[in-house]
């Protein structure tokens, strides 16, 4: 089937939705200029370098440019699906990644193969990028394929080199070969193999031992021969060796392919791969099985890579094999995989004699000839060169780059003197370091002393009676007489003290610590004294292959197995309760000793009866494997224990037991269960888990520990885990026991009440008391406790503290500060210090427990808090009680609750307040509820207060807020109301008059409804300000400084005549005007002095301010509670008409004035603002430290002070600070601290030496403090703004591996990628999505497609965009965002076929009218009159079948 191209203009293929053009002209300079051509559809067709494919749009994919010319000439056949992949069939493709170990290639339709490292043609020891290229075209053969894996093995040798079955090495073989020269990490050798000329050697497969491999490589030399090499792969014709002891010895059971591998098999390999799940251990090519985390150590060690290292040797158990899946599971469990033979310290033995041999100057090693004189066994004589505190060194006259050495151990307390001469017997021989060690043991040497015949005769005499008796395989008791740092050189005392030499290590603990064992003898009190005794299995005899060593395999005690004289002498045991008995210690656990005595007999000693007060820590510290002690049976378990817990007696070794056993042996057989609450207990941690520790107090009680009773800090709280291990000594007191569970509930102080001594109790479902549950704490007390709910609005927090106890946190008790959101920092789980405010109880009997989490509250930071100056201001107090308040204080608090009439604040967890809406502000307040939303911080002054209501009324006015002087309350009491006073008009406003009363400091306002018995249309235009008046006191209001004045005809009657017209007294008012003005000026420098942010003439008379504030609240406003205005009831009554009427004609002025008045107060605050930053700047390191102890949690400060340190070149002082900043924020405030961490971590890449190192330290350790994800953010936008290309690099990488479900991490590293222009993208894209979970590939996919509009490749931009609109067309989100980017590309046709496309599909019409909205804005703003109507009709036409 083919598509037929015109001469003009081809067919193309293209995807459904959208339309391209190829023309002629263009294919046929690329392919043969024939007039008609027809095309394949299985081949791709290339235009603008997208191979689209038979599958539609969703099969294109981006091919290098470079080699488009190559695939496009290719006359070789394609591979489109895993399916065409037949073995042998040769094609192209281009490599998309390379890596040390081969290539990954890709083919059409996003298929792709693998080329190991052996099938690119290279040469031993070349590197793979230096032959090939990401985006190069190669050719390439199909060796292998797995459709249904999706797998495909690719060659890059197209005609593989014919070799004679003959001549073809096979995997396991073994071959010899020379060296030819030694790289950093492998050896080259010549190969001695028909066909093969090279071979390579990793550094790792020197040697089983690790240490010796490191040996080996600084030792070989060019010629030194491999007698035997195993074949473990081959690359081309070149092999991959390895001289590995454990893996040639076993090279016949090897498997090569998973059919020859059967579960419970034990087989050597290597480790080749280690992951956080897991091991990967390789055998034979590229075999490799895969040992889980929980499958790899005994212990389950956290980080595998502290206990493995690539190319260790190990042995495996096969626990399953798929042939189906290729899959094989290990396990590499010592337990499972120990060794059966001593073939690991054999190759340690014969690998050092090779090293030795091959450091020796001389080629025939002449230089050990000195080796044939220090045979083991064999006295020798010496002279004493050196006492040490360690032990004697000893020289040798023939020999003077030899020495000897004697422990303290083996000089049997003979004491030497330097120069004198000794004879010792050796005991083993390190050629390497050229040192023998010796020993003056009369075990060793008074055998030899006095037969003067022939020593060498006489040494091998007793040397073949030592050995005689001795057969492989048999089990015999050794004596340690040196521990070394690999092996053990023992001594047989049974079999004439022959000398045997043991491994510490097997193949799979090389990195785990050594077990601990003591040279010789130990002594237990003053009566026992004892051989530090092991139990070993002789698996060789001295041979040429053993380097002459005696071998031995040690084997724990408890694996030897009982004979029957052993089990006939339990029958006949007479132990009892009560017995004494001497027991010899085989085992050492954290919580047991286990022993062994009589004839076979176990028992353990538990921690708790091992001394007589549990407060000792690790009480079996001083104990030793192998020691004899005195123990008193105190319980025999019965036969069900006995299988469970291998062991049959309970053992105590107390010193009250031992000494008193007579007389208590019947006291042990009844044990009764005695506590009470309030008693003090001590045990031993024997488990912990995430909310309990767990506690052996005896060996049948046990007690739990809740972690909030653990401590009161958060950061222990948050280590809870870490602070107790299992061993650990811990006191505490009873809070409840449970006799028939034994089981205690204790916390770590004294209780406040014992309840007269009786015992705590559960309920039936184990929960504790109400009384109980709260014994331990009291009022005033600081616990620990952790959020458990953050209630809405400003209901604070719900802390637990306890396991079923909970208490809240009021919301004006977070934080020590006001600060505006006092809930940042805290969500539920976070643990937190909170002191105990009230703890009561309900009518219904619940509990209710109040706590605060102020700091200064807690005893947190008492330095901090105590050492405010005296100058802080008064309105970042508390108020803790209703007594504390008094009028005109200045306090702070959050809004409670809103209504039409005003709202509560809350100023702390008892107080309340309500202020009215007259006093929310000095200006007009339009919408309560918008201005001032629950929760909001508010500052304001006390205007009255009753402690017996308990009511307390607040104004958040500032104008009225200066305190009235002694002279202003006489001036009050001196007027009445109805007296008629004469005064100057202050001010004119559009609601009234503010009058100063002659000779007081008082002011009154008469508002404009009482200033005329006839309406007055402007106010402005009667009265001015100077102007004399009279007027009559309507109301006095004491308590408020409010003074209501009347100048209507009907008020003043006979005085009226007194009033001077306004145009008679022009010349008064601009009189007044002036004193008017100079008062103004006068009172602005002293405002300038005081530093007042407002300057303004109302601060000059507070009443005028009060009177104001009060005219801007009209008169039918009512207060909060219920308080009785009847004294306004008339005055309401008498000028309501009037307030209607003035309201509709003023009310454009009032908003016009209200206008002004606030943009005056903006800029007037500003300015204060600016004037303060200016003055408040501190200029010294004083000042600082004033600022930091005022405001210790702002990062802010502490990195100006930082800052200010710098600018004096005081690097280390800033560091000082920081650090302190780190020590000093609260832990709450993590987004603080990591401000503090972002400035360290400037600081060191500035002034850091080397500044990369420096950085680092500082990024690890914030990553212990912070979130990792936001620390990681942060440095790489440092990495970023810094230009430090290849750090962010390879932090991006490490990201993305940490954070691979993070959306922002993948979204920054294709962001970084694009903007470095570098190629990766799509490989990127593809792994985000394979790590990503489901619910974020949209945003994943639509993001990275912005990006690509934005920096990359649009083309790339819109396959992503397709991709997704295939799968979601109804989503119009996606569609937006896709015709957005496309709009600011702007070619047009493409933008019109995209809109013509949405607005055809089927999509309900809320989705359709804004797509076709869209539609018509894009058209007006490019199209004509013409397309703009086609949109409309277009949109009419949907409309109308919908409608049908």
């Amino acid at each position: 089937m083919g598509v037929e191209l015109g001469h003009k203009f081809s067919q193309a293929i293209l995807h459904p939705h959208g339309i391209g053009m190829k023309t002629w002209g263009d294919i046929s300079r690329r392919l043969n200029n024939e007039s008609t051509l027809s095309l394949k559809m299985a081949r791709p067709f290339l235009l603008h370098g997208v191979a689209l494919c038979p599958g539609g749009f969703g099969s294109q994919i981006p091919i290098p440019r470079s080699g488009s010319e190559e695939l496009l000439k290719s006359k070789l056949g394609i591979i489109s699906s895993y399916a065409d992949a037949t073995e042998g069939f040769i094609t192209h493709g281009w490599i998309t990644n390379i890596e040390k170990y081969g290539c990954f290639v890709r083919f059409y339709n996003g298929v792709q193969g693998f080329a190991p490292r052996s099938e690119l043609g290279l040469d031993p020891g070349c590197d793979v990028s230096s032959m090939y290229h990401v985006e190069q075209v190669v050719k390439c053969r199909v060796t292998s394929s797995i459709p249904v894996s999706r797998r495909i093995n690719l060659s890059f040798i197209i005609k593989p080199a014919r070799v004679s079955e003959e001549d073809v090495v096979k995997l396991g073989s073994l071959v010899s070969g020379i060296v030819e020269r030694v790289t950093a990490n492998s050896t080259i050798v010549n190969v001695n193999f028909k066909g093969y000329m090279k071979g390579t050697i990793s550094s790792e497969h020197l040697a089983d031992h690790h240490g010796l491999s490191a040996l080996m490589t600084s030792s070989l030399k060019q010629g030194y021969e491999f007698d035997q090499l195993l074949v473990l792969d081959i690359e081309g014709s070149n092999l991959i060796l390895s001289a590995k002891h454990s893996l040639i010895n076993s090279a016949q059971k090897l498997p090569v392919d998973v059919t020859q591998v059967r579960p419970h098999l034990v087989v050597h390999g290597y480790v080749c791969n280690l992951i956080e799940t897991g091991c990967f251990v390789r055998f034979i090519g590229r075999l490799t099985g895969f040992a889980p985390k929980n499958k790899a150590t005994d212990d389950r060690r956290s980080d595998l890579s502290e206990v493995f290292y690539i190319g260790q040797s190990v042995r495996s158990n096969i626990l399953n094999a798929s042939s189906e899946t290729g899959r094989i599971t290990l396990s590499l469990k010592q337990s499972l995989c120990c060794s059966t033979d001593a073939s690991f310290i054999q190759e340690y033995f014969l690998l050092e004699e090779k090293i030795a041999k091959l450091q020796s100057s001389h080629s025939k090693g002449s230089e050990l000839e000195w080796v044939d004189n220090f045979n083991i066994g064999n006295v020798v004589e010496g002279k004493v060169h050196e006492t040490k505190d360690f032990g004697v060194v000893v020289s040798f006259r023939k020999y003077n780059d030899v020495f000897g050495f004697i422990t303290h151990y083996q000089l049997s307390g003979i004491t030497l003197e330097t120069g004198s001469t000794v004879r010792a017997a050796v005991l083993d021989v390190a050629r390497i370091e050229r040192l023998v060690d010796l020993s003056l043991k009369p075990d060793f040497v008074d055998v030899l002393k006095g037969e003067s015949s022939d020593v060498q005769t006489q040494k091998k005499k007793r040397k073949k009676e030592a050995h005689k008796d001795l057969e492989v395989h048999q089990t015999v008791n050794a004596v340690v007489e040196i521990v070394k740092e690999n092996y053990l050189v023992l001594s047989i005392p049974e079999y004439n003290f022959a000398l045997g030499y043991a491994s510490i290590t097997d193949y799979n603990t090389q990195k785990f610590p050594p077990k601990q064992f003591v040279n010789g003898q130990s002594g237990f009190g003053s009566k026992w004294f004892i051989w530090c005794s092991v139990i070993a299995t002789i698996m060789a005899l001295p041979t040429p292959s053993t380097s002459g060593r005696l071998l031995l395999l040690l084997k724990s005690i408890s694996e030897v197995a009982e004979t029957s004289t052993s089990k006939r002498a339990k029958k006949k045991s007479g132990y009892n309760v009560g017995s004494l008995v001497q027991a010899e210690i085989t085992e050492i656990k954290p919580l047991e000793l286990r022993l062994k005595f009589g004839s076979g007999f176990h028992g353990r000693v538990h921690i708790t009866e091992a001394v007589d007060n549990n407060v000792t820590e690790d009480p079996f510290s001083s104990f030793r494997i192998g020691q004899t002690l005195t123990a008193i049976i105190v319980s025999k378990s019965n036969m069900t224990e006995i299988n469970r817990r291998n062991y049959q007696w309970e053992l105590s070794i107390k010193p009250s037991m031992l000494t008193g056993s007579s007389e208590i042996g019947d006291r042990l057989m009844n044990r009764d269960f005695k506590y009470t609450v309030g008693q003090h207990v001590t045990g031993f941690v024997y488990k912990v888990d995430a909310e309990w520790v767990w506690l052996a107090i005896s060996r049948d009680v046990k007690a739990q520990l809740y972690i909030l009773d653990s401590s009161c800090e958060p950061t222990e709280l948050q280590e809870f885990q870490k602070r107790f291990f299992v061993g650990k000594a811990l006191s505490g007191y009873v809070l409840s026991a449970n006799k028939e569970k034994s089981l205690l509930r204790i916390v770590l102080h004294p209780l406040v009440a014992v309840y007269n001594g009786t015992l705590g109790h559960e309920d039936d479902s184990g929960n504790l008391s109400t009384a109980n549950a709260t014994s331990h704490i009291r009022e005033g007390d600081v616990v620990g406790g952790r959020i458990s709910k953050i209630l809405p609005d400003v209901g604070g927090l719900l802390v637990q503290i306890n396991p079923h106890l909970y208490g809240k946190v009021h919301f004006a008790e977070l934080t020590d500060l006001w600060v505006s959101d006092p809930l940042s920092g805290y969500h539920e789980g976070k643990f937190v210090k909170c002191k105990v405010c009230a703890i009561s109880f309900s009518a219904k009997s619940t509990l209710h427990v109040d706590l605060s989490l102020r700091s200064s509250l807690n005893h947190m930071d008492d330095q901090k808090f105590g050492g405010l100056s005296d100058n802080v201001n008064s309105s970042s107090q508390r108020v803790e009680k209703i007594e504390d308040l008094h009028p005109n204080m200045v306090i702070q608090g959050y809004v409670k609750s809103i209504t039409q009439k005003g709202c509560f604040i809350m100023l702390s967890r008892e107080v309340d307040a309500k202020i009215l809406l007259s006093n929310l502000s000095d200006s007009y307040v339009e919408n309560p509820q918008k201005e001032f939303p629950i929760g909001k911080l508010v500052i304001g002054r006390v205007v009255s207060v009753e402690p017996l209501s308990k009511r307390v009324e607040v104004t958040l006015k500032t104008s009225g807020a200066i305190t009235v002087s002694k002279a202003d309350i006489n001036d009050f009491n001196s007027l009445n109301v109805g007296d008629i006073i004469s005064g100057k008009i202050r001010r004119v406003e559009s609601y009234g008059l503010f009058i100063t009363v002659d000779h007081t400091n008082l002011v009154g306002l008469c508002h404009v409804s009482q200033l005329s018995d006839d309406h007055i249309d402007s106010i402005e235009t009667i009265y001015r300000v100077g102007e004399r008046v009279k007027a009559k006191i309507l109301k006095v209001d004491e308590d408020r400084h409010r003074i209501s004045l009347g100048m209507k005809r009907s008020y003043l009657g006979d005085d009226i005549d007194t009033q001077t017209p306004s145009r008679q007294r022009s010349d008064d008012a601009i009189e007044d005007n002036d004193l008017v003005g100079t008062e103004s000026m006068h009172q602005n420098n002293i405002s300038k002095i005081k530093n007042v942010d407002i300057l303004s003439e109302v601060e000059e008379h507070p009443i005028l301010a009060e009177m104001e504030s009060r005219a801007s609240v009209l008169p039918l406003e009512v207060p909060l509670d219920d308080e009785d205005n009847s004294e306004m009831d008339n005055i309401v009554n008498q000028q309501r008409e009037c307030i209607n009427e003035a309201k509709t004609i003023d009310e454009k002025n009032k908003k016009l004035a209200q206008k002004k008045t606030r943009e005056d107060r903006e800029r007037e605050i500003r300015a204060a603002e600016e004037r303060l930053l200016e003055k408040d700047v501190p200029k010294s390191a004083d000042e600082f430290e004033k600022l930091v102890r005022s405001s210790p949690n702002s990062s802010f400060i502490w990195i100006k002070y930082m800052a200010f340190m710098l600018s004096l070149a005081d690097v280390e002082k800033a560091r000082s600070i920081a650090e302190r900043a780190l020590r000093t924020i609260n832990v709450r405030e993590e987004s603080e601290k990591l401000n503090i961490w972002v400035a360290y971590f400037n600081l060191e890449n500035e002034y850091g030496n080397p500044a990369e190192d420096a950085v680092l330290k500082v990024f690890q350790r914030a990553l212990q403090y912070c979130d990792p994800k936001k620390v990681h953010v942060a440095l790489l936008g440092m990495y970023e703004r810094t230009e430090q290309h290849k750090l962010a690099d390879d932090l991006l990488y490490k990201m993305v591996k940490k954070f691979k479900q993070s959306c922002k991490v993948w979204l920054r590293r294709v962001h970084w990628l694009l903007k470095q222009n570098v190629d990766g993208v799509q490989s990127t894209v593809n792994r985000a999505l394979l790590s990503l979970p489901r619910h974020k590939h949209i945003k994943f996919i639509s993001q990275t497609a912005i990006l690509e509009f934005k920096t990359g490749v649009a083309d790339r931009g819109r396959s992503m965009f397709e991709g997704m609109l295939r799968e979601y067309p109804k989503r119009t989100d996606l569609w937006s965002v896709y015709l957005d980017q496309e709009i600011r590309l702007g070619d047009m046709d493409l933008i019109r076929a995209l809109f013509e496309r949405a607005v055809s599909l089927s999509l309900p019409p809320k989705k359709m009218k804004f797509l076709f909205k869209k539609y018509l804005e894009y058209e007006k703003s490019v199209g004509d009159e013409e397309r703009i109507e086609s949109v409309k009709r277009k949109a009419m036409e949907y409309v109308e079948s919908t409608l049908t």
